[in-house]
């Protein structure tokens, strides 16, 4: 598995923070630890380099200290209740199982396959939108994790383009067709309850990523899995006010409603200091070009703005700084980014500004892997908790360089998909 230089990494300071209430050590003014508890207490590594609680379901609870470090930044940022552990280190530790690589890209090519094991199981990754490459990405992510299973016989993926009576109908069919788990990202938020609810009533797990966050987990369906998006915002916000200070910064976020955007937004507006004024809070669809649409608009209005806080690296990258060029204005603003995508960090360092300012976390991909672990384990006859929650921790780009050799610039890192074949999806 290609990765960064972890051992120089965890020598240099960071912004984290590991639960839901934001904890500032002291009078920390200047880059830091704020931290609120991230460990992994219940671990052990009974083989050196690897960390394991067990097994049972049908999984190994066990993945190694490389593998963690990739995709959470470190190994200690793992859930902290027993169980959700357990399942994080049996989804992630699937990633280091050899699969069918060259069946993987046909299958991600061709929006499903057949696995050819003779597996009974039907397994479909439901999307209401995936025409970026975050989502693709979670596409293969959610092909290899399915592979490393000799029960799952077919794999079925679609995408309703951003069509509510689309998104109905691909949930509908594959309900129909009988299959035996949904993963999704659901992008209208608690609108996709009744078929949610529909698929959990006739016994198919239904679980969620990227804390696709829907009302009443654990029973309108099976599990929530993905990072604190309430500390993610604090964080953000703690960024905001020892880098801004004073000032207008702005919010972006994905489709209106879609509750990764609204879970860190809730939470950052009001930790920011009154001295900061939030001058526009905008979907974008999370779509580069509409991404530039929007910060020219915030731009023309608000030329003196100082700070943006989104999800989607990759599309500030593309978008944002196009429309700063556009606008003849220098790229000086600080940045709070959910994903690590390669570009963007690329581009920070090829502009060599010491004006602008660049804070990112791992783009999550890798947990839909959980979310599929959490759901095989369900049919297994496991107890899966409502939600599965990562702790926060955010990296400063002028200390950790998400500019990593050899990726493509629309790729992330921290993703679990082996270079040889991100090489393949993104030539």
């Amino acid at each position: 598995m290609e990765g960064r230089n972890e051992s120089e990494v965890s020598r240099k300071r960071r912004w984290s923070i590991g639960g839901p209430a934001l904890l500032v050590l002291g009078a920390v003014l200047a880059l830091g630890i704020v931290s609120a508890g991230s460990g992994s207490s219940g671990s052990r590594q009974a083989t050196p380099g690897v960390i394991s609680t067990g097994k049972g379901f049908g999984e190994v609870y066990a993945a190694k200290t490389a593998t963690l470090k990739q995709t959470l930044f470190k190994a200690t940022l793992l859930p902290k209740d027993k169980m959700s552990r357990n399942i994080a280190l049996a989804g992630l530790g699937r990633s280091e199982r050899k699969v069918n690589q060259a069946l993987a890209l046909k299958c991600w090519k061709n929006n499903g396959c057949t696995t050819g094991t003779g597996g009974k199981l039907t397994v479909a990754y439901i999307e209401q939108f995936g025409e970026n490459v975050y989502r693709q990405m979670s596409k293969m992510e959610f092909i290899l994790q399915a592979l490393t299973y000799k029960d799952v016989g077919r794999i079925i993926y679609s995408s309703a383009h951003v069509d509510f009576n689309k998104a109905f109908a691909d949930w509908k069919a594959a309900i129909a067709q009988g299959v035996d788990l949904i993963v999704t990202y659901p992008d209208f938020g608690d609108a996709m309850i009744p078929v949610m609810k529909e698929a959990t009533d006739k016994g198919i797990p239904v679980a969620t990523y990227a804390w696709g966050y829907v009302s009443d987990p654990g029973k309108n369906y099976l599990t929530v899995v993905g990072e604190d998006t309430c500390a993610l915002g604090k964080t953000y916000a703690y960024v905001m006010n020892n880098q801004v200070k004073s000032g207008k910064i702005a919010f972006l976020g994905g489709f209106a409603g879609n509750p990764l955007s609204e879970g860190w937004q809730k939470c950052e507006a009001p930790a920011l200091r009154n001295s900061i004024d939030v001058v526009a809070k905008e979907p974008t669809d999370w779509n580069p070009s509409k991404v530039q649409q929007v910060v020219a608009g915030v731009l023309a209005k608000n030329p003196d703005i100082k700070g943006w806080s989104y999800e989607y690296g990759l599309g500030m990258g593309q978008g944002g700084y196009a429309a700063y060029k556009a606008a003849g204005k220098p790229f000086n603003t600080v940045l709070t980014l959910r994903t690590d995508d390669v570009g963007m960090g690329c581009l920070f360092n090829q502009l060599k500004n010491p004006k602008l300012q660049m804070y990112y976390y791992t783009s999550g991909n890798t947990q839909i892997r959980v979310a599929f672990t959490a759901a095989m384990m369900k049919l297994k006859g496991a107890k899966i908790p409502p939600q599965i929650v990562f702790p926060i921790e955010l990296q400063n780009q002028r200390v950790r360089d998400s500019c990593v050799k050899g990726y493509p610039m629309e790729a992330s890192a921290t993703s679990l998909i082996p270079l040889s074949l991100l090489k393949k999806m993104y030539p």
